[in-house]
């Protein structure tokens, strides 16, 4: 894996095909670059969805990771494509995130509050049925899901897909002020240039550049040309 002292070690650390990424506590990565570049294929190996993966989650090794293996290891995983339940209330998706933890009300309660906090904008539409949201609110909702369980990581595919300028600015605000460690993977770069601590493009499967966003925007690989207009 990837090499790093015990006292500098990442939260995360993957290799998967040509790709080594790491991230640690409390950064923000976006992995960007155009269709077909590995991104969802790689978000998809982290959440054990895909084979292939070599993972390390606070410096202990995951093997053969699963779905199963990587949620209790504190991973969250959000799909693309705001998969919410669309005759159910805002509260009932976001209460159905706390599955795994159940049974303790008391702390059910208080990471229903900390969600709330973060997504003033779900506290007001508590009662309202997910799917008569708009997509910005589905795709916050979704995210306000995957806290629930308290996850060390949550790794969004696609948060951007589908949003308009006002709907990106918006989820970008709530998902600043997430605690948890947060790996994006993006057609685009809406959400990298507002959030992202370090910019990761790939290309083929493999990482073409990774570095800090400002030298990263700068960076002319980083291009409307490079990444096809979009």
């Amino acid at each position: 894996m990837i090499a790093s002292s015990p006292e500098s070690r990442p939260l995360l650390e993957v290799r998967f095909g040509a790709v080594e990424l790491a991230v640690a506590a409390g950064e923000v990565v976006a992995v960007v670059g155009p269709t077909g570049s590995g991104k969802t294929a790689l978000v998809h190996a982290i959440a054990g969805l895909r084979p292939g993966a070599e993972l390390t989650l606070a410096g202990a090794p995951l093997a053969a990771p699963t779905p199963e293996r990587v949620a209790r290891a504190g991973v969250a995983f959000v799909p693309e494509g705001r998969r919410v339940f669309p005759s159910l209330s805002v509260d009932e998706n976001i209460t159905l995130g706390a599955y795994r933890v159940r049974r303790d009300r008391a702390l059910v309660e208080r990471r229903r509050a900390e969600v709330y906090a973060r997504f003033p904008r779900l506290d007001e539409r508590r009662a309202q049925r997910a799917g008569t949201l708009s997509g910005g609110e589905q795709q916050m909702l979704v995210i306000a899901r995957g806290l629930m369980s308290g996850p060390r990581l949550l790794v969004l595919d696609e948060p951007s897909s589908g949003l308009g300028p006002p709907a990106v600015a918006a989820l970008a605000e709530a998902v600043a002020r997430i605690d948890a460690a947060v790996l994006l993977a993006d057609l685009g770069l809406a959400l990298a240039r507002r959030l992202a601590d370090r910019i990761v493009l790939l290309d083929e499967g493999a990482v073409v550049l990774d570095a800090p966003r400002e030298p990263a925007l700068a960076d002319p690989r980083l291009g409307e040309q490079y990444l096809r207009g979009i």
